[in-house]
């Protein structure tokens, strides 16, 4: 039989390696508040359509998901530094995918974007090239669409936030606010600016794949055959749509709006 000492020394490494393991099932994802995708609430908590898609993922793949909120620009570095393992809601630059590797497939791959006015405004945005003569907000280190962050003859306007920026367009510091069409009506509704602000009627719709990455610095990274393989199943099966109807998140209804 084994010793009162040697059993002890046995269950004490036997409650290290449970613990070892419990804590390698977790990870850790940088969201920034960017309603519906997510929602960082009062309490800090962090809800929305790509947190549901995360957490749906992440169970799939006995893998515990930790939520935490950031700025845009920060979730950006803790991804670079690897202070956090996974990232959601991105597009693929070059710049980004020096420390970040992207999943296939995109998990969603189409994108509106929308130029925003005070209601009141007479300058009309019917084209891409109108675009020349204003000054546009922008959050700083977002990407758009290539054809608008590439053109450096359109006068561009960064803040930190969206917020920031409908304040400086509520105050005709800047003349348009560019913004996804989805999380710019909601955002325009929650903060209590409807009637305010109108869509220009220059929309630019294109296939524009969104991404879930991982930090080149997470070890997750040794699982991204398995990561994108569940992925391409929630995909395939519907149950990314699903959980995107379940928020009510439908494809803008273009109607008379010109796009590119």
């Amino acid at each position: 039989m084994l010793s009162e000492n040697l059993l002890r020394y046995f269950i004490v490494v036997l409650l290290w390696l449970l613990s070892s393991s419990i804590k390698a099932e977790q990870i850790t994802s940088a969201n920034a508040h960017w309603p519906p995708w997510r929602v960082i609430q009062a309490d800090g908590s962090i809800t929305g359509v790509e947190i549901d898609i995360l957490d749906r993922l992440t169970s799939h793949l006995n893998l515990t998901l930790s939520a935490k909120g950031c700025g845009w620009k920060r979730c950006l570095k803790h991804m670079e530094v690897g202070e956090s393992d996974m990232m959601i809601g991105l597009f693929k630059t070059p710049e980004r995918e020096q420390y970040m590797t992207f999943i296939s497939p995109p998990y969603r791959i189409e994108n509106n974007i929308c130029f925003y006015q005070k209601s009141d405004q007479q300058i009309n945005i019917n084209r891409f090239e109108d675009l020349h003569a204003l000054t546009v907000g922008v959050v700083n280190k977002v990407v758009y669409f290539e054809k608008f962050d590439r053109d450096e003859r359109i006068n561009k306007f960064n803040a930190i936030t969206d917020e920031a920026l409908f304040r400086l367009l509520r105050a005709n510091k800047i003349d348009t606010v560019i913004m996804a069409c989805v999380a710019g009506d909601i955002f325009i509704k929650n903060a209590g600016f409807e009637g305010e602000f109108k869509h220009a009627n220059y929309v630019n719709h294109v296939a524009s794949p969104v991404y879930i990455a991982v930090s080149k610095k997470s070890p997750l990274l040794a699982r991204i055959v398995d990561i994108s393989q569940v992925l391409r199943s929630m995909v395939d099966d519907g149950e990314i749509k699903q959980i995107m109807s379940e928020y009510g998140v439908v494809p803008l209804k273009l109607g008379s709006f010109n796009t590119e």
